[in-house]
């Protein structure tokens, strides 16, 4: 008669493919905005024409216009976010979640005053919240639930 083993810290973990996922489409995400911010810089420079959509908003759409510099900032601010948000949820590190969190809400937050070139990032935002909501708190049971 064997003694039941004790478990492992290898038994007990199994690895978070929500979380996995959001780390990796959250990198992504900031490696696409670098261009949005070198595009930026080109157009300030007279490099290359506006690439953008209209805005819906007259007065973004002159700004993008004539001092698309401006754009730069929340460009460059929301890049980094999304990046270094990427990989604290990369390292499994809880500041991780709540920047991707953060930086997720405050996309969809702000995407109405983007659009329609903002479209596609509040279709990425709403995948980002569900895998880490998912990714967080998936495996948990409602109080007084079935286990």
């Amino acid at each position: 008669m064997s003694l039941p083993s004790e478990p492992t810290a290898t038994d007990s973990v199994r690895p978070n493919r929500s979380i996995f996922w959001a780390a990796i489409l959250l990198i992504i995400y900031g490696v696409i905005e670098t261009g949005d911010c070198l595009t930026v810089i080109a157009m300030q420079l007279g490099l290359v024409g506006n690439v953008y959509p209209t805005f819906v908003f007259p007065g973004l759409q002159h700004l993008m216009d004539a001092q698309p510099i401006w754009f730069l900032p929340p460009f460059l601010v929301f890049t980094l976010l999304h990046f270094w948000s990427g990989v604290g949820l990369w390292r499994n590190r809880l500041w991780g979640w709540w920047m991707a969190i953060f930086v997720t809400a405050a996309v969809i937050i702000f995407t109405p005053f983007l659009l329609p070139m903002s479209g596609g990032d509040m279709l990425v935002a709403i995948v980002l919240i569900g895998l880490l909501l998912i990714g967080r708190f998936g495996r948990q049971t409602l109080p007084g639930g079935a286990p």
